[in-house]
């Protein structure tokens, strides 16, 4: 544990470039974070990306911190704000697989089925890697980032109408892929899809 008289000194020489400084702050609050973020993510590999991330922002805005604050409160303020994005972010990418799931898979009254959605969310994300990259940047672009047809088209410099054909080529080998795999029981999406329009 620093002492506050040294740790402020630490943190005006970081604030004028001194790597060494960063350093020895990286090394008093690296495994604090690393502990703090692995406790809601429940993800070593998550939790270190976390602590860099952190640690690259107090270096690329060291100039604007204030040393009259504490420290510790704006590194974890810092810290619990990456998170709280990376779980916003995860919940978009789930949605959108959820979307592509809704188009893409037949649903049947075989509700007693049980699933790993986990894993099927994860089969999807791999098919889409699969398809042809224009195919792949298409459906991303409409419906990951959820830009219209004609943005796509003068973004991609295509036209509009080659943008569905690829959208519609890229739904039907999913289709196709997640149909030849007897994926079935999914009434779940469709009742999770339902919530979250309400």
């Amino acid at each position: 544990m620093i002492e506050p008289k040294k740790e402020k000194i630490l943190i005006i020489n970081l604030k004028e470039g001194h790597k060494e400084a960063f350093q020895n702050l990286f090394e008093e609050y690296g495994k604090r974070i690393f502990v703090f973020a692995r406790g809601y993510l429940k993800s070593s590999e998550e939790a270190e990306e976390v602590v860099q991330e952190v640690f690259i922002k107090i270096w690329n805005i060291r100039s604007s911190i204030n040393t009259e604050l504490s420290f510790k409160s704006f590194l974890f303020k810092i810290t619990y704000n990456y998170i709280r994005e990376l779980f916003l972010k995860k919940s978009r990418e789930n949605s959108y697989k959820h979307e592509i799931l809704s188009l893409t898979v037949d649903f049947d009254n075989r509700t007693e089925e049980r699933i790993d959605y986990h894993s099927l969310l994860e089969r999807v994300e791999k098919l889409i890697d699969e398809l042809p990259p224009r195919q792949k940047e298409v459906i991303i672009l409409k419906k990951k980032q959820g830009l219209p047809v004609k943005e796509i088209a003068t973004l991609l410099d295509i036209s509009p109408r080659t943008v569905e054909k690829h959208l519609s080529e890229a739904l039907k080998y999913l289709k196709r892929e997640l149909s030849e795999e007897h994926i079935a029981g999914l009434l779940f999406f469709s009742l999770f899809l339902n919530q979250k329009n309400k």
